[in-house]
C-alpha cells in the first residue's frame, strides 16, 4: 500500500507541474501572474507539513496528494517564469565600447563565451571580423584571434550568489565571405543572432537562464544545434537550403519558425514536454508541413523537450 501511494504521490507531483506548463503554454494564464504566485511558496511548506500530521489518519490520503501536488505546481510555475527568474549581473549600459577587429583567411572557427550581459552578432561582406565590446565595470572579454579562428570569453570574477562585475555589452560582426564553425554560449543574458548572408559549417549555440533570439533565414547552415536550459529561445531556419538541426529544451521555451516554401518536419523527444504547431499535420511523434515531400528545401527538426514547451510557427513569429 505504502509503494502504491507513492507511486500516485508522484503521478499528482507529475500532474500538477505538467498541467502548469501545459495552462500557461496555451495562454489560459499570464506567465506574469505565474512569477507573482510564486511569492506563495511557503504554502508549500505547510501543505507537505499537514501531510505528514495527517498520514496515519483518515485524510492520510488527500493529505499526501495535496502534499504532492504543492511541489508539482511550484516546480511546474519554476519552468514556465525561468527565463523571467534569471540573475541580474549588474549593469549592462550605457557604456563605451573598444574595437577589435582581423581578418580571417579562409575558413575559421569562431567561439563565443559571455557570461552574462548583452551579446548581438550580426554579419557583412569580406572577410574581416569587428567586434566591439564593453562593460560597466571596465572588464574586458579574453580574446584570442588568428587566420583561422577566433575566442572572446568573458572575464573577471562571479561569486555564486551574484556578481562582482557588470554585465557585457559585446557587438560582433562576422564576416559572410567565410565559411565558419560557429559555437556560443549566452548566460544569465540576452543573445541575438541576425546572420544573414552568413556561411555556416556548424552552428552549436547554448543558453542558460537568459534569452536567444536567432534568425538564420538569409544564410546557410551545415548543422545546427541549440540547447535553451532554463531560458527562453526563438528560432527562425534558412529558406534556400536543406536543414539539419537538433534542438534541447530543458526547463524552457523555445519558438521555432520555418519559411513556407520549405518543407518542415519535427520529430519530438522527451518528458513533461508541449509542443503546440500552426499548420502542421503530426503523425505519432513527428509533425510535417502539408505539401511536405514536394518542396524543394526541407528542414529536418529533432526537437528533445524535458520539462519544456515549444511552440511550432506560432501566429506571433520569432523576432
Amino acid at each position: 500500500m505504502v509503494v502504491k501511494r507513492r507511486f500516485l504521490n508522484v503521478g499528482v507531483f507529475l500532474v500538477a507541474a505538467g498541467g502548469v506548463i501545459l495552462v500557461a503554454q496555451g495562454g489560459a494564464i499570464d506567465r506574469d501572474a505565474i512569477a507573482q504566485a510564486l511569492d506563495l511558496w511557503p504554502l508549500v511548506v505547510i501543505a507537505i507539513g499537514l501531510g505528514i500530521i495527517v498520514r496515519r489518519t483518515r485524510l492520510g490520503l488527500p493529505g499526501g496528494m495535496l502534499a504532492a501536488a504543492m511541489p508539482g505546481l511550484l516546480f511546474g510555475g519554476l519552468v514556465v517564469t525561468a527565463p523571467q527568474l534569471a540573475p541580474g549581473c549588474g549593469d549592462v549600459g550605457p557604456v563605451s565600447l573598444a574595437t577589435q577587429q582581423g581578418i580571417f583567411g579562409g575558413a575559421a572557427a569562431v567561439d563565443i563565451t559571455l557570461a552574462c550581459g548583452d551579446l548581438a552578432v550580426t554579419t557583412a561582406p569580406g572577410s574581416g571580423w569587428l567586434l566591439q565590446a564593453g562593460n560597466a565595470s571596465g572588464a574586458v572579454p579574453a580574446v584570442a584571434a588568428s587566420a583561422d579562428r577566433l575566442s572572446i570569453v568573458s572575464s573577471g570574477q562571479r561569486h555564486p550568489f551574484g556578481f562582482d562585475r557588470g554585465g557585457d555589452a559585446w557587438q560582433l560582426t562576422l564576416p559572410t565571405n567565410s565559411t565558419l564553425d560557429l559555437s556560443a554560449e549566452v548566460n544569465a543574458g540576452r543573445g541575438r543572432f541576425d546572420l544573414a548572408g552568413a556561411q555556416l559549417g556548424n552552428l552549436a549555440l547554448a543558453v542558460n537562464a537568459g534569452e536567444l533570439r536567432v534568425d538564420l533565414t538569409g544564410s546557410t547552415v551545415a548543422h545546427l544545434a541549440m540547447r535553451v536550459n532554463a531560458a527562453a529561445g526563438w528560432l527562425s531556419l534558412p529558406v534556400a537550403q536543406d536543414t539539419v538541426a537538433d534542438l534541447t529544451v530543458n526547463a524552457g521555451s523555445l519558438r521555432i519558425c520555418a519559411p513556407s516554401e520549405v518543407g518542415l518536419r519535427v520529430h519530438q523527444a522527451g518528458v513533461l514536454s508541449s509542443i503546440t504547431d500552426v499548420g502542421l499535420i503530426r503523425n505519432g511523434d513527428t509533425w510535417e508541413s502539408p505539401g511536405y515531400s514536394m518542396a524543394n528545401h526541407h528542414a529536418d527538426v529533432t526537437v528533445t523537450v524535458n520539462v519544456g514547451s515549444v511552440d511550432v510557427n506560432p501566429l506571433g513569429g520569432c523576432l
